[in-house]
């Protein structure tokens, strides 16, 4: 059994801008939709498609989801597909308080036939992302 050894996210400068800090626990596909030099591109991206600013050492990242089932990892791809929207898939790490709740979430979102809910799901994980790395 591994530990991956990743990157946490904490609040740096705003709501939506999230900086990184050692921690580990386990894996999660993110949904990359750009990588920006500057917060305000990255910020109005992020606001356009209802998605979060992280910030890595160079650049601020826009993410529109993060998911661990392969199931919800399929639909998103298939929603944004439909929605031609361009995104990239990466494997972020997380730590195991957020990993928990994530699981919660997708329970439901495995559940759900409405896009709408599976949309809001999806916004209350990009929310509880955003506060578990302010703190």
């Amino acid at each position: 059994m591994s530990v991956m050894i990743g990157i946490l996210f904490i609040d740096e400068s705003s709501s939506k801008t999230i900086t990184p800090v050692t921690g580990s626990y386990g894996s999660l596909v993110a949904f990359q939709l750009g990588a920006y030099n500057d917060y305000d591109s990255a910020l109005k991206e992020a606001e356009k498609q209802s998605s979060i600013v992280v910030k890595d050492d160079e650049h601020y990242l826009v993410y529109s989801s993060l998911l661990s089932n392969t199931a919800n990892i399929e639909r998103m791809m298939n929603y944004l597909d439909d929605k031609n929207v361009y995104y990239y898939v990466k494997t972020i790490d997380a730590n195991e308080e957020f990993t928990n709740e994530l699981f919660k979430y997708e329970e439901m979102m495995k559940s759900s036939t409405s896009d709408i809910a599976f949309l809001r799901l999806n916004s209350k994980i990009l929310e509880l992302y955003g506060e578990e790395y302010e703190n």
